[in-house]
């Protein structure tokens, strides 16, 4: 496997996923604390403060790329959410949201589809696993309509819910189907 050394910035049409940056601060507290957007998570608190926002773009910077990534998901030079990889060396999980102000507009599709050519691709990763509370179509919608597979159901903690176990979707998709999926794409 290969060992990232500098931060994957990665583009499509509309969107940058690039380096979170103290200057991400301010929409990222706007967003995450809006309860719409944390009450779909599972370990962002709600509310979410000043303090809350320093301390995740403080974890993002320090996240070893080979093992965790988080990316700003910009649009016209602005936060509109973020996009999470854990366990680059292990199960891989996704993780991800937006900005209320920007659901319904493809924007999320068009985020896990370059990371997904990332992973896929340039870090040959063979599984993506994620996870969606069932309650969240949109969410759910977002994976299938990208070749995601329900493999089974669980429950999760939400913690901006007060830590309640909210029941899931378990997800995943193989390099093999998204690449014989998106191929005539590329």
């Amino acid at each position: 496997m290969t060992i990232q050394m500098t931060f994957p910035v990665l583009r499509s049409e509309r969107l940058v996923l690039r380096e979170m940056r103290d200057g991400d601060l301010e929409k990222l507290c706007a967003y995450l604390g809006d309860f719409e957007v944390s009450k779909s998570l599972s370990t962002q608190p709600f509310p979410f403060s000043e303090t809350d926002g320093r301390a995740y773009i403080k974890q993002a910077l320090e996240n070893d790329t080979a093992e965790n990534v988080t990316w700003t998901i910009e649009l016209d030079g602005q936060l509109c959410g973020t996009f999470k990889v854990k366990d680059l060396q292990g199960a891989v999980y996704i993780g991800y949201w937006l900005g209320q102000e920007h659901w319904g507009s493809g924007l999320m599709s068009e985020a896990l589809r370059a990371v997904l050519f990332y992973l896929f691709e340039d870090r040959q990763i063979s599984v993506v696993h994620g996870g969606v509370f069932k309650e969240n179509p949109a969410s759910l919608n977002v994976l299938t309509k990208l070749g995601f597979t329900v493999t089974g159901e669980g429950t999760r903690v939400c913690r901006a819910r007060d830590n309640i176990q909210l029941e899931e979707f378990q997800l995943q998709l193989t390099r093999a189907d998204f690449l014989r999926l998106n191929r005539q794409d590329n």
